[in-house]
């Protein structure tokens, strides 16, 4: 019986052999199949996110220094599709350059930095005026203009007004917007004391950005080439710095210029590192996301409006979401990274790095998943949506609070009392220094309320 047995297994074994053989062969198979495949889904992947990320728009580069509570910066946003249950989580890392390597982070800007005043002694610039000087440099890069361009600009500014922001007594409309200074000097106003009765309207004349392409003019300047710019001047480049100054601003002092080139040559070496044309600057880590599941509709819009909720605001500084029919509940995200500074009945505030405030109303506080303290990123849920009163339902209430914002990019948004666009700016204080969300996404060329799903 034995010998029997071996016989019928010796027999048996070259099918053994075969099915073995059959089975390795077959394994090897699918592993080539499901690895291309894999490849295959992996590319069309690849493909699907280059569309989806194509949108065009500057990304707002962060002043302030990595704090202790979170990433100081914010990057190129990568909102959820409509689909998706939860927005992607923000990315930590450093932004990484088409080589693969980590781009270096963004310097922090100086608080503080001290130049020389023309006359052998040395004065202490403060943020403001470094931001405005950092602004100076990175408007005159966007249109094309050589450092020795920036150099001039910087001289003027310096001269006229030691880059601060200036109002006039004698233009008591110029009191109405954030300045830095009063002064008396017939109509002029800003860091380059252009006059209201040439250069433009107090309003234009009281925006930063404005003020630097008027002093810059050229073909795309707002003066048309009357008063003149710096580059409606033939032959500009070729003149002393302090004498094409004078050219564009045509003062009773014309040497008071040239004492502070030695100062705007230090700023530009400064300040200007990083700065580059097409309005973009820096290396920047982080995300911006939608704040609900992008399937949502705007139920009231950012400005005056006619409520007949009790207690709720006839100026509307936010906008409301809801995911119709069924909003309650409804995850809602930190559109950006920051730390909880608030948690009342009705608010939630989180504080981004640059200083300004994103808020987040009728939420229930029991259904928060945050606190005061905690830190948030990009993405993470915060809570549901939730019918807190003054509300006529459940939505969510997102509003930015710009008060204390250190980012020159949200600088250039419309405060919510200087918005000419709306049929009335904010009056009361409590509705002030705000900016309307949907430009404030913008600026990362992202449409948060799309005109046809959400509007």
């Amino acid at each position: 019986m034995t010998d029997l047995t071996v016989d019928e297994e010796e027999g048996r074994s070259p099918w053994k052999r075969i099915v073995a053989i059959l089975c390795v062969v077959g394994l090897i198979f699918a592993m080539v199949v499901g690895g291309f495949l894999a490849v295959f889904m992996g590319v069309i992947a690849s493909a699907a996110g280059a569309v989806g990320s194509g949108g065009a728009g500057c990304v707002p580069a962060s002043t302030a220094s990595a704090a202790s509570w979170g990433e100081a910066t914010s990057t190129r946003p990568t909102p959820p599709a409509s689909t998706s249950s939860k927005p992607p989580a923000s990315s930590t890392g450093g932004a990484s350059s088409s080589t693969g390597e980590t781009a270096p982070e963004a310097a922090a800007a100086p608080q503080s930095i001290e130049i020389p005043n023309g006359r052998g002694g040395k004065i202490t610039l403060n943020e403001k005026q470094i931001a405005i000087a950092t602004r100076i440099i990175t408007v005159g890069r966007d249109l094309g203009v050589s450092d020795k361009g920036l150099k001039i600009a910087l001289m003027t500014a310096l001269q006229e007004s030691v880059l601060r922001m200036y109002a006039n007594s004698s233009v008591p409309e110029s009191l109405n917007y954030p300045h830095d200074a009063v002064g008396s000097d017939h109509d002029s106003v800003n860091p380059f004391q252009q006059r209201v009765s040439g250069w433009g309207t107090v309003a234009e004349l009281m925006d930063l950005d404005y003020s630097i392409k008027a002093f810059f003019g050229g073909p795309t300047g707002p003066n048309g080439g009357s008063p003149r710019g710096l580059l409606d001047i033939a032959g500009w480049e070729s003149l002393a710095p302090g004498v094409a100054a004078q050219r564009v601003q045509v003062s009773a002092y014309p040497d008071a210029y040239d004492k502070w080139e030695p100062a705007a040559e230090q700023l530009i070496a400064t300040l200007g590192e990083g700065i580059i044309g097409g309005g973009c600057s820096g290396s920047i880590d982080g995300e911006i996301q939608l704040p609900l599941r992008s399937d949502y509709n705007m139920t009231s819009g950012y400005g005056p409006r006619s409520i007949g909720v009790p207690g709720a605001s006839t100026w509307h500084a936010a906008i409301d979401l809801q995911r119709w029919p069924n909003p309650c509940g409804d995850p809602v995200y930190a559109i950006l990274p920051g730390k909880v500074v608030l948690s009342s009945a009705l608010w939630l505030s989180i504080e981004h790095a640059d200083g300004y405030v994103v808020s987040y109303l009728h939420m229930y506080k029991s259904q928060r998943l945050v606190d005061v303290g905690d830190t948030v990123e990009a993405g993470e849920q915060i809570g549901v949506v939730g019918n807190v009163p003054p509300s006529g339902g459940c939505h969510l209430d997102l509003r930015i609070n710009v008060a204390n914002n250190t980012n020159p990019e949200v600088a250039k948004l419309i405060l919510s009392q200087n918005d000419t666009r709306l049929p009335r700016p904010a009056t009361l204080p409590e509705h002030q220094n705000f900016v309307n969300p949907e430009d404030f996404f913008e600026l990362w060329g992202v449409d948060l309320c799309p005109a046809g799903s959400c509007q």
